[in-house]
């Protein structure tokens, strides 16, 4: 009986085999099935094998190697295809954003209704799409013509964004009133005690309730009005009362006795007084001097003199009410486009200054809501039947008068807010007005104009969405 082929044994056949059939190995000794092969002759077979499995290893480096440099090769000429392609063609180039919006040919007259946005096209080609609501610009707008206003303007402003909403303004006399909402030519009058009552609250720790006497200072500020007189002061009042009065001589006096002529400067430059505002156009800036004769800074801290304000600035200040002591950096850009509609720019709202505290501008705010409802603005708000009840007014009058050439100058600055909305923000708002002896349209009755047609716009906004809703 043959003895069975152990696995070993076959092994070490098969390995001779594949040397002998690779490498035509001669005299190879052949072994008989069950015969033990000599321990050098499995040496030498093992070293065959390595040797086939080494030189076929090369063989597919050397392939891999080839394959991977005309892949190489290949990649580069089609690499310098596409270059002399591509050279054939003009580079494309999107505009910046401009540096000088003027320079660039940004005018809001050249804009156009698109949907429900105000869009200018540049001369570069490039598009500018507004904040401006278009219904409300052009209904303000129309204002202005048709009541034949020297000169006026009405700006509203979103207080927590700064997106300025509407920016009307009308000039028939001179150049030096264009551009009006931009212009701080008009004194700040009345709408300087808003600083003022600021700086006594917050900065000198006047508690705005408690009752002063005073007398006199309807038209003017006598150094017995501002000083005080035991005898003569038969009139009381507190702070609420004064704004919503306007009352001189009794902001002169607590100004007189509490705040410093460096204090009453710091005070107006942390309302943007004496800064630059940054704007896609060009805003003058509001002046506001320092006044070291204590009588005369009584009299600026009333309102008589010593300031200029624009409107634009106006509305900052009421937004700035309005956001908790937060004056936003205003903008009339929210999208800024490529000829090709590539979005170059979007609007993302950023902080001018931090005007004075949460807390001091709340009680400012609910203090001066008696100017609207019947203080000095109660004609044009709370008893005018035309202004929707259900919103609340906060703000302040202001009114003076230059007298070469004679134009009386008439302010109201400050924001109003739903009382029914409770997601709404408000909208701030300046109306100023410049008029000749006759009188055509004052700045509480522009600024009362344009707040009426902002919230009808708001609750038809509203009940459209309502009814789209509904009809899902």
């Amino acid at each position: 009986m043959k003895k069975p082929i152990s696995g070993r044994d076959r092994v070490w056949t098969t390995m001779v085999t594949t040397a002998a059939l690779t490498f035509g190995v001669v005299g190879a000794t052949v072994m008989t099935a069950g015969a033990s092969p000599p321990v050098q002759e499995v040496e030498r077979a093992q070293q065959v094998a390595e040797r086939a499995a080494a030189a076929d290893g090369a063989v597919r480096t050397l392939r891999l190697s080839a394959a991977r440099e005309e892949a190489r090769q290949q990649a580069r000429q089609r690499a310098e295809r596409l270059v002399g392609v591509a050279s054939a063609f003009e580079p494309v180039t999107f505009p910046a954003l401009p540096d000088n919006w003027v320079a660039a040919g940004l005018d809001i007259s050249k804009a156009e209704v698109v949907g429900d946005k105000l869009v200018q096209t540049l001369p570069s080609g490039a598009r500018v799409v507004l904040t401006l609501d278009p219904e409300l610009q052009s209904y303000l707008d129309q204002m202005l013509q048709a009541n034949l206003v020297p000169h006026g303007g009405v700006v509203l402003m979103e207080p927590h964004t700064g997106r300025v909403l509407a920016m009307a303004e009308n000039s028939r006399r001179g150049e030096e009133y264009d551009n009006f909402t931009r212009q701080a030519q008009a004194p700040s009058a009345s709408v300087f005690k808003i600083v003022t009552a600021a700086a006594l609250i917050e900065g000198e720790g006047v508690d705005p309730h408690q009752e002063v006497c005073y007398h006199g200072g309807t038209r003017g500020l006598t150094v017995r009005n501002i000083e005080g007189s035991p005898r003569l002061d038969n009139r009381c009042n507190d702070l609420e009362g004064a704004l919503a009065w306007s009352i001189n001589s009794l902001i002169a006096k607590q100004a007189y006795k509490n705040i410093s002529a460096d204090e009453l400067l710091a005070w107006a430059e942390r309302f943007g007084y004496n800064q630059e505002i940054p704007f896609e156009l060009p805003v003058q800036i509001s002046e506001a001097y320092r006044v070291d004769d204590p009588h005369e800074r009584a009299r600026a801290a009333a309102g008589f003199w010593h300031s200029h304000l624009s409107p634009i600035h106006g509305a900052m200040i009421g937004g700035a009410m309005a956001n908790d002591g937060v004056m936003m950096r205003p903008t009339l850009i929210d999208r800024y486009e490529a000829p090709d509609g590539t979005t170059l720019y979007e609007f993302e709202p950023q902080v001018f200054r931090e005007v004075m505290t949460p807390e001091t501008a709340r009680k400012l705010s609910q203090m001066m809501v008696t100017t609207a409802e019947r203080g000095t603005a109660r004609r044009y708000f709370g008893h005018n039947r035309l202004f929707p009840n259900s919103v609340e007014v906060s703000g302040k009058t202001g009114t003076l008068s230059n007298q070469d050439p004679f134009l009386r100058f008439t302010w109201f600055v400050g924001f109003a807010r739903h009382k029914e909305w409770d997601d709404d923000r408000g909208v701030a708002v300046a109306g100023l007005m410049a008029n000749d002896p006759a009188w055509h349209l004052v700045g509480p009755q522009g600024a009362s104009e344009g707040l009426r047609r902002y919230y009808q716009l708001a609750r038809e906004r509203r009940q459209n969405v309502d009814e789209a809703v509904a009809s899902r």
